[in-house]
Order: structure tokens, then sequence, then C-alpha cells
């Protein structure tokens, strides 16, 4: 089995952790390496990429790996770690299973984010969370909405979210949307602090086209999972659809996502991944 492994460089308890991991593995019979090394055969692809670090590293991960249809596990090492699978105590007890090929892989949507520049070429980025247009300053932000070529309105307040059901509960859950539990096939769009109090979450199918534009006179900022970040001037307008590739997580826990769900709420953080 072929394992790459992938840690937040500026963390050295990761570095170390996933030196340790790659010896282990090997250690057990596999083909083992960390991405700051070579690997021991130049062709060779993973079989699944183990993520060592928080939620941010994860959807890095996720946008760079889903494309290539490989299965990710995260390991918590940040704060939160709502998309981690395991804990980093949990590895000794799940290794085993882990080389056995006992687990499944979740499919997880993911979103499509196309900008189109006054001027200029189309520019597409992946996203597994949310794509955020809101205001660059404390200012109001004009932005007009549409749903598959039909006018929605025009919101005004501090900006909009487009997420996925696996980034329902993230800033989007602050901001007042419901959870969507990652099993269903939906996009969420949801106002940030609208000024008009007709404006409410709304939830489509996952097969919608989502156009947003930046009117009036001040500039917008674009991010996708909270770390790309475009600048958007006004009459510029960014697409957001469902991405043809999926994120892979691998699951190796028996609890169902009501249950995690449930979990998270009666502790108030709010969140699930």
């Amino acid at each position: 089995m072929n394992i790459k492994i992938v840690f937040k460089s500026t963390k050295e308890q990761a570095r170390v952790l996933a030196r340790n991991l790659a010896n282990r593995l090997r250690s057990y019979g596999a083909v083992a390496w960390t991405e700051d090394e070579v690997p021991p055969d130049a062709g060779a692809r993973p079989d699944v990429v183990v993520i060592l670090g928080g939620d941010g590293t994860i959807l890095r991960a996720a946008r760079q790996y889903g494309p290539q249809e490989i299965p990710i596990l995260g390991v918590n090492l940040g704060q939160v770690g709502f998309l981690a699978e395991l804990r980093a105590e949990d590895l000794d007890q799940y290794l085993p299973r882990l080389l056995a090929r006992d687990y499944t892989v979740q499919e997880r949507l993911m979103l499509k984010v196309t900008i189109m520049p006054a001027g200029g070429s189309p520019v597409s980025y992946l996203g597994l969370n949310d794509a955020v247009l809101r205001a660059e300053t404390a200012r109001v932000v004009e932005i007009s909405v549409e749903i598959n070529g039909e006018p929605l309105g025009l919101f005004r307040g501090d900006g909009l979210i487009v997420a996925t059901p696996t980034g329902s509960t993230g800033y989007s859950l602050a901001a007042g949307g419901p959870v969507i539990l990652t099993e269903v096939e939906a996009l969420l769009l949801t106002p940030i602090n609208s000024f008009s109090l007709s404006s409410r979450p709304l939830v489509m199918p996952a097969d919608s086209v989502i156009r947003m534009q930046v009117t009036g006179l001040r500039k917008a900022g674009l991010t996708v999972d909270g770390q790309v970040e475009v600048s958007m001037e006004p009459g510029e307008m960014v697409e957001i659809t469902r991405a043809d590739t999926v994120a892979r997580l691998v699951k190796m826990k028996d609890k169902t996502l009501a249950e995690a769900l449930g979990a998270r709420l009666r502790r108030g953080e709010g969140s699930l991944a």
C-alpha cells in the first residue's frame, strides 16, 4: 500500500509526527513517504494521503487530491478539526485497519468557482466548504444574484455565502444558515448581515448555476474555503456550480452523521464535518 503523509509545515509537532508515522508504516511493509521526501518510486501514486493538521490543511488537500481521485484521511492536530476523522492519539488503534483497507470512502460535493473579470479570461478554483463574496471594507456591498439564469434579486449587506453541505456548518451556520447533512446533494446561499428583513438562506439543488455580480461602486473580496482570496471590481461576476470532482474522505469510525451532529451541537461547538 502506498501512503503519502502531508503535514502543516509550520508546525514542528506535525513534522516530527509525520516522520515517525512514515517509519512505522514502513515497518509494517507499506510504501510511505512524507511530502518533503522523494517517493521511493518516482512514479508512485498514493492509495491514501494522510493529512496531519487542522481543517485548513485538510481543505487544501481536498482541493489538491480531489481531482486526482485519491482518498484523504484527516488526523487532527489543530484546535477545531471538524473535517478530521482521527486524532493523533487514535493512530495506534486505526493504523492496522488503514493498512488492511478496512475503511469506507465518503464522497463530498465540491464547488467550482469561476471568476469572470472584466476584459480578462475566466479563472476557476475548487472549494470544499464555501465561496464567500463580501465587502472589502466595513461598508455595505451590493450583489446581484441569478439562479439558473433567472434573477433572484439584489442583496445589500456584508455579503453572501455559497456553501456545500460540508461547509454548511462553518461560516454559513454562524451567519444564520441551516445545517445540511453531508449526504444531501444541495447548495446553500446565505446572506451575511443583510439590510433586508426578507433575505433568508436558500437551499437549492446541487446542479444549480449561481451567478453573483458586484454592483454599485464598491469593490468586494471573494474567498474560497477561506484560503483563496481574490479582489473583485464593480461589474465583475463570479459563477458557482457543482464541481465535476468530489473530495474523497476516508471514514473509519462507525458514528452516523446524525450522531456526530447531535453530539457537537450539544457541546455547543456548532459545526460538523
